[in-house]
């Protein structure tokens, strides 16, 4: 079972934005399974939507940040970067 927290700066995330987040996130776990535990900081500051994701698996953290004009694509292209991260690590201990 993951654990997902959402931080929202400077403004309040809608509860549309929030399924968004879950949903998301949610496909990290598929990558690897130990991935315990993600916070997302969503932060609306003067034209740009940034969306930092911190992720905890057994023995590895990992973060990603990405900022756009809009939250969602800040979201999809900061979840493709953990992605790579958590998918390359869980490679690397399989290979063991």
């Amino acid at each position: 079972f993951l654990n997902i927290e959402i931080t929202a700066r400077h403004f309040t995330a809608s509860d549309k934005l929030k399924e968004l987040v879950y949903e998301k996130i949610k496909k990290i776990e598929k990558f690897n399974s130990s991935v315990i535990s993600c916070h997302v900081i969503l932060t609306k500051e003067n034209n740009s939507e940034n969306v930092e994701i911190i992720a905890h698996a057994k023995g590895n953290d990992f973060a990603a940040q990405e900022n756009t004009d809009v939250f969602e694509r800040s979201l999809l292209n900061a979840i493709n970067k953990i992605s790579i991260q958590i998918k390359k690590q869980h490679e690397k201990a399989m290979g063991r």
